[in-house]
């Protein structure tokens, strides 16, 4: 398993690489001969052997972590399998596209509110001034409401940031609310005290939101507590030292150490239901 980017590194090094003669590449040539084609069997379309390859020297792990194949509908089918399917763009996503996602795939570098940029091999794009038709490596901003986007297929990465889909976290989530879901037995001193009903049904989301509600109150009543209680301190300061004003042999520090000493020993009692 690898880091997003360390696989953007290693593609972005590829940036302005061109096949030579019909689809020939180092990358064919390292994911291996398909027959039936040209050049030996390596002159295929390689916008996904491309990936395919530089994910696995950056330390992905082929079919576990992506789909290692040299065909899009194959890609698509993978990681829909896995769960690890979605419409939301995010970096470090395999974009597909054309029907049914056969038709090309990118990497995902990058995503702004309004488009996504993409390294892709056996795609056009311009270098240096000069543009290049569908033979070379290419980094690209593509518009996120364009209608040839197909989907996006997620890989795993070490960070993890694309280990679910957003289909996948709320299951996650519905699991978790379900598994921490119970139901009030007899037993309970809150059923017996007649605060809960036997039966009833408790969702941690519901509890979830009161806790979140009674640290917001307590927090905002300590706050109050201790502003009362600054005020009580800036009052017994003024009241000692009116005093002292009207008879020098006051010890002040000693009767404001007597009255810190009086309020510390006050004892408040808290009883439950009184």
């Amino acid at each position: 398993m690898s880091s997003t980017e360390a696989v953007r590194r290693e593609l972005a090094k590829h940036i302005g690489y061109r096949e030579s003669g019909t689809n020939d590449t180092i990358f064919n040539r390292e994911f291996g001969r398909i027959p039936g084609y040209p050049h030996d069997g390596y002159g295929y379309p390689w916008c996904h052997s491309f990936l395919s390859v530089c994910l696995k020297r950056a330390g992905l792990r082929p079919d576990v972590d992506y789909p290692w194949t040299a065909g899009c509908l194959t890609g698509v089918a993978w990681f829909k399998g896995r769960g690890r399917w979605g419409s939301t763009p995010k970096p470090g996503a395999m974009v597909y596209y054309g029907q049914g996602g056969g038709t090309h795939v990118e990497w995902v570098e990058s995503v702004s509110s309004s488009s996504i940029t993409t390294i892709g091999g056996n795609t056009s794009g311009s270098l240096a001034g000069q543009y290049y038709n569908g033979d070379g490596v290419y980094r690209k901003t593509v518009s996120r409401s364009s209608t040839s986007i197909y989907g996006y297929g997620y890989p795993t990465y070490q960070e993890d940031d694309l280990a679910l889909s957003d289909a996948d976290l709320k299951k996650i989530a519905d699991r978790v609310y379900e598994r921490f879901t119970h139901t009030v037995p007899e037993d309970v001193w809150a059923s017996r005290e007649g605060i809960l009903d036997v039966g009833q049904k408790i969702d941690p989301r519901t509890a979830f939101r009161q806790i979140w509600a009674y640290t917001k109150d307590g927090y905002q009543r300590h706050r109050e507590v201790l502003k009362q209680l600054a005020a009580q301190d800036a009052t017994i300061k003024a009241l000692v030292q009116a005093l002292a004003d009207r008879d020098a042999a006051i010890d002040v520090d000693a009767l404001l150490d007597r009255i810190r000493s009086e309020i510390e020993n006050v004892h408040i009692s808290l009883e439950v239901g009184k």
